[in-house]
């Protein structure tokens, strides 16, 4: 299994040009494993050119992705908007009740190690407040070569994805990358658990999404499971969700895009993080 959507690509549709950026939405997607980023023409809404690179230093991973962005020259076209979404960052969430902007780093610090940055997403929908930290050296490169670009972190824009998803049944989402998987659960439109495991195995998987329905007394019997991101149909990671929740399935991609036929090397149920992002920010 991949440990992660950090293989690299590189997708471009025949329409794709490049000298018409200002008809383009810049998408990026940062995370300590892989910089991504793909283009929207948001006249036809077609996405027509993707690109992702695979980091190999974590302990350099400013220099690597500064030389990434300067010998890239797609991306230092001229568009006409940009958004970046931060990936697999220590985040909690609280209600918008609770929080306190002077106190989001005590808030951050109750759940997990702080180390970084602090940020904040307002998830209006849902009532609640993202607090998470984004390593300086990389909040330094976002502002350095993406002055203008809406941040959010992609757990957020996932979470709002999702609720638009929703019926008034119980729903559950797995989103795998980069051996982590962040499993929401709504209740109609209301979230009901977010949370983010480290697995290894998959034992591991299955294991945190059973302990997850568990502790909300669902039944896998009967909850719906829409599984994102870097898992195929028939390997044994989803064989091993299949076997032992009943309604289990690979996502899709967004319905209010185009993808042209140099995207079907692209599983329907990869880079829904990406692909969503300008639909968030």
């Amino acid at each position: 299994m991949e440990t992660g959507e950090n293989n690299s690509i590189n997708i471009q549709s025949e329409n794709f040009n490049i000298s018409l950026a200002n008809s383009y939405h810049l998408s990026i997607q940062l995370g300590i494993s892989h910089f991504s980023y793909c283009l929207l023409n948001t006249i036809t809404f077609t996405y027509e050119y993707a690109k992702k690179y695979s980091l190999s230093s974590a302990e350099d991973i400013a220099t690597e992705i500064t030389e990434i962005i300067n010998n890239d020259a797609i991306i230092k076209a001229d568009f006409s908007s940009q958004s970046i979404a931060f990936v697999n960052f220590s985040s909690t969430l609280v209600p918008s009740t609770l929080y306190k902007e002077d106190e989001a780093e005590t808030l951050l610090a109750f759940n997990t190690e702080v180390n970084g940055k602090i940020l904040t997403d307002n998830i209006l929908s849902q009532k609640a407040h993202l607090i998470y930290a984004v390593p300086e050296s990389i909040v330094s490169i976002v502002s350095n070569f993406f002055p203008k670009a809406k941040q959010k972190a992609q757990e957020t824009i996932l979470i709002q994805q999702y609720s638009q998803l929703n019926t008034k049944t119980e729903k559950a989402y797995l989103y795998l990358n980069e051996q982590k998987v962040g499993i929401t659960i709504f209740k109609g439109d209301k979230l009901i658990f977010n949370n983010t495991f480290e697995y290894t195995t998959k034992e591991d998987l299955l294991y945190y999404t059973l302990f997850s329905f568990e502790q909300l007394k669902l039944s896998a019997e009967s909850i719906e499971v829409t599984v994102f991101g870097t898992i195929e149909k028939e390997d044994e990671y989803f064989n091993l969700l299949y076997e032992y929740i009943r309604n289990v399935k690979l996502g899709e991609r967004p319905h209010q895009f185009t993808f042209p036929a140099a995207f079907n090397n692209i599983a329907q149920h990869k880079y829904f993080g990406l692909f969503t992002q300008v639909l968030c920010v």
